[in-house]
């Protein structure tokens, strides 16, 4: 009898994780609460993915050997948790039964003098210590928890009064508790670091992301291509990350599990975390690390659940990078032609997986709200040699493909 393997949440972006597990000989089991999720695995129950209780009954009534879980969804980890805690699999510690706030990060960060900004919880401030952070500073709003890019806005010191107040409903009104942070904007850019860790204090990061966002939102940020292994930045900057994502993974108290981290580094070096979650995101762990890592970041995960240590290394600087390109259609453009980036890319590069469903001739698009909508339109994950690979090659694609899909030539991303 197989054994079966848990995903919590059936989004799209996750084939990716039924696929390598189908590969490995489980049976999935797939947990969304949607009547037709897009991904439904080989049996969909439709659950709550938050509903622990109810999720574990289901699993048992199955009468299946259940050998893991896994989740791209914050909210979805204290039952990740629960699962490994009735099958007596490695578990993350006691605070991690509950979903991990944003306050609650920035508050072992700044105990451990790692946060590097101002951050305030906007209900622990009066109307005039708004108005002052807002006339001295440019500030993001953002939700305390949420997930995909949702409720965040930035608010320039230039905006008006009621831009700000906006900002702070959206956030309100996006998080699970009602409740926002306001903190200062902090220009530079953005990495995502993404580590593994066990309970014997060992913590090694399989990838560093350089973060290239879109230019056509509602004032969200929103990542339209993530890199890895790329060579902007020179190994010595990824090291320097590598350890700050450490002592951020382990400020938190993180242990038994994936850790997804988000930085800001400045012109001048310094670093600064935005959040983490204790789980990683959509086809990082089966196609975009094992292509650019030098271990398999999944199956490192299986044996963890095990109670296997983790590696006490890092697993940085191989041959291969991987990029997760999300297209970024312009608002008001129209498709006139069936073309996609990889008719423009560099034969080496190898498509590990793609949706395009959302590239249509005769379709205007509008501005992206979140990731969700932003993934709707579809993407290529990519990898090939770093050499070839490059950012410079696929803004050069990128042009190509939305002069042919719909006739612009204008700005791509920010840079």
């Amino acid at each position: 009898m197989n054994e079966v393997f848990v995903l919590l949440g059936g989004n799209m972006l996750l084939r990716g994780m039924y696929e390598q597990l189908r590969l490995r000989g489980y049976n999935v089991v797939v947990v969304d609460w949607n009547d037709h999720p897009a991904v439904t695995g080989d049996c969909h129950l439709q659950i709550d993915v938050k509903d622990a209780t109810k999720v574990i009954a289901a699993l048992k009534a199955l009468n299946r050997p259940v050998a893991g879980a896994y989740t791209c969804i914050d909210l979805a980890v204290p039952t990740v948790n629960a699962i490994h805690a009735w099958r007596g699999l490695a578990l993350l510690p006691e605070p991690f039964n509950r979903v991990l706030t944003k306050e609650q990060m920035t508050f072992h960060w700044q105990r451990d003098g790692l946060l590097g900004r101002f951050s305030y919880m906007a209900d622990r401030l009066s109307e005039s210590q708004l108005e002052a952070l807002h006339h001295t500073h440019d500030l993001i709003v953002k939700p305390n928890i949420a997930a995909s890019s949702r409720g965040i806005t930035v608010v320039p010191q230039s905006a008006s009064s009621d831009r700000l107040q906006q900002a702070l409903q959206l956030a309100r009104e996006t998080s699970f508790d009602q409740r926002c942070l306001v903190e200062e904007y902090i220009s530079g850019r953005e990495f995502t670091i993404d580590m593994l860790g066990d309970d014997q204090g060992h913590v090694s990061v399989y990838g560093i992301s350089v973060k290239y966002h879109s230019l056509n939102t509602t004032g969200s940020r929103v990542a339209v291509k993530l890199h890895w292994n790329s060579t902007a930045y020179s190994d010595e900057v990824y090291r320097a990350l590598a350890d700050f994502g450490r002592r951020c993974y382990q400020s938190i108290g993180l242990q038994n599990a994936y850790g997804h981290l988000e930085v800001i580094r400045r012109d001048d070096g310094t670093v600064s975390p935005v959040e983490i979650g204790a789980r990683t995101s959509g086809y990082i762990s089966s196609h975009l690390l094992p292509a650019a890592a030098d271990s398999n970041y999944l199956d490192d995960y299986l044996k963890m659940l095990q109670g296997q240590p983790v590696a006490d290394r890092d697993h940085l600087g191989g041959p291969d990078s991987a990029m997760w390109y999300k297209y970024n259609i312009p608002p008001g453009c129209t498709g006139q032609r069936p073309v996609c980036l990889a008719d423009y890319l560099d034969p080496r590069i190898r498509v590990l997986a793609c949706r395009r469903k959302g590239l249509q001739k005769g379709q205007t698009y509008g501005l992206i709200r979140d990731d969700n909508s932003c993934d709707v339109q579809g993407y290529e994950m990519l990898a090939a040699p770093k050499e070839i690979l490059t950012i410079d090659h696929i803004r050069q694609a990128e042009r190509q493909f939305l002069r042919d899909f719909c006739g612009y030539s204008g700005p791509i991303d920010e840079n």
